[in-house]
């Protein structure tokens, strides 16, 4: 299963944001695909919110590392203060990211049908669903 990236969910995001024709095309195997515009838009949105949250904590983690690696030893200095405050506040955006996109997920699913397997998530339907696309 390839997991979609931040660059292919921002191309999905783009061709799907004001084109019908594109939107109905990916949800062509679907009942209704008119119903299901808007929930798809969220849900990609939601891919593409998480995923820059991600990189963004990925990010500060990695500067921060750096700049402890050299820090001398006793007090923390208000940099490495700084930064650990900036890493609780990333990380606390991927964890609403992380929720928003199970709830766009969820909403997607139950509009649409799609098939869950045995103790599979909305999550993970989607996420297998969605670079298939």
């Amino acid at each position: 299963m390839a997991r979609l990236g931040l660059s292919g969910v921002s191309a999905l995001m783009a061709r799907i944001a004001d084109d019908d024709a594109a939107c109905d095309a990916l949800l062509a195997a679907f009942a209704e695909p008119v119903a299901l515009r808007a929930p798809l838009r969220e849900l990609v949105l939601a891919q593409q919110q998480l995923l820059q949250a991600e990189h963004e904590v990925g990010q500060v983690a990695d500067v921060l590392r750096r700049d402890q690696k050299y820090a001398p030893v006793g007090r923390p200095s208000v940099h490495i203060v700084q930064l650990r405050k900036q890493q609780a506040a990333t990380k606390q955006a991927a964890l609403v990211a992380r929720q928003r996109l199970a709830q766009a997920a969820q909403t997607f699913v139950q509009r649409s049908g799609l098939p869950l397997k045995a103790r599979q998530t909305p999550s993970e339907a989607v996420a297998a669903w969605l670079p298939a696309r």
